[in-house]
């Protein structure tokens, strides 16, 4: 399973892809940045957010049941300066995945306003042994042993 999920961090601690985070009570591989917002030079905040997909460890992957298709998509004007570009990665809330455009196939303009015929994919979800290597990478970040000089004391 997938979610989007919004990070607040520092500076000095940037998110990557593969980063595990806790979430919501769950426990998140970051597979994919969307966006960020970078307010430190706007306002004196080294804060810095960060807008992820990141997948739940542990969870089944609800799009390994879909393949890419095509679709047509209708636009009134009012809704022109919010059409979604190639690339784009958004929520189908009728199917429940994470999608992305691949395509854009066609455009027809009619009295009412436009028809977009897009290509889309479902945003694959990592695979268990990537997952597991994900977390022993963020295990051997985070647990360091110290080293006893003090034998035989």
């Amino acid at each position: 399973m997938i979610e989007s999920i919004r990070l607040k961090r520092k500076e000095e601690s940037p998110v990557s892809i593969g980063d595990v985070v806790q979430y919501h009570g769950g426990t998140f591989v970051i597979i994919n940045i969307l966006g960020i917002d970078v307010k430190s030079f706007r306002e004196n905040d080294n804060n810095i957010f960060y807008y992820c997909l990141g997948q739940l460890y542990g969870s089944p992957d609800l799009a390994a049941n879909y393949l890419t298709t095509e679709n047509e998509l209708n636009f009134s004007p009012d809704q022109y300066y919010n059409i979604p570009q190639v690339g784009d990665i958004f929520f189908d809330n009728t199917i429940g995945i994470w999608i992305r455009i691949l395509e854009i196939r066609k455009v027809n303009f009619n009295d009412e306003g436009m028809q977009v015929q897009f290509k889309f994919s479902p945003v694959k979800e990592w695979s268990s042994e990537k997952m597991e290597k994900a977390f022993t990478a963020s295990r051997a970040r985070h647990m360091k042993l110290v080293k006893n000089d003090s034998v035989g004391l």
